[in-house]
């Protein structure tokens, strides 16, 4: 009997090692640029995202994110720092701010975004005046509980640098007032 049990148990350990539970680390290799960005909410959970020429742009240290809501203006930024590469971006918005409204940039001063890359070479500066096409949309306001959240898109480029297509952007912050 207990060589039965012993066995038995001897199986059963086997069976359950040899599973593949899904469990191998590498889940993010499986997902898109696009299933890598954060989810659209609207609950101030401090995320920031995009794809920067079809790449993922991903803020996960909140300390590289600011929102400030003040003085007539919103301003939105974000970085991501690896060993050998910066990027950053910039929105700005003029009051009045209401919700689902697209707000187009490239077309006035009142709007406006920036995008910035460095590594070892080129140093590429896209400034304000650089955005030739995009938008934000701002999906909720709460003066309440200060946070913000929406989608955004613009092209920039400079003389110096290639052309960058920031897509699929989509932020839910809480912001200082």
């Amino acid at each position: 009997m207990k060589t039965y049990l012993l066995s038995l148990l001897l199986i059963s350990l086997l069976c359950f090692i040899s599973c593949d539970f899904g469990l191998t680390g590498d889940e993010d290799e499986d997902l898109t640029e696009l299933e890598k960005l954060p989810p659209l909410t609207t609950t101030g959970e401090n995320t920031f995202g995009c794809l920067v020429n079809g790449e993922v742009f991903l803020v996960e240290n909140t300390s590289k994110l600011s929102a400030i809501y003040q003085g007539g203006f919103v301003q939105l930024g974000a970085e991501f720092n690896d060993s050998d590469l910066t990027k950053s971006i910039r929105i700005i918005l003029d009051d009045p701010l209401a919700e689902q409204k697209k707000y187009l940039l490239g077309e006035s001063d009142t709007y406006r975004t920036r995008f910035r890359t460095r590594s070892d070479s080129p140093i590429c500066y896209y400034e304000y005046n650089d955005t030739f096409d995009g938008y934000v949309t701002i999906s909720n306001i709460n003066r309440t509980a200060f946070i913000l959240s929406g989608t955004f898109e613009f092209s920039t480029v400079t003389d110096r640098c290639d052309t960058v297509n920031i897509t699929e952007g989509r932020f839910d912050v809480q912001y200082i007032p």
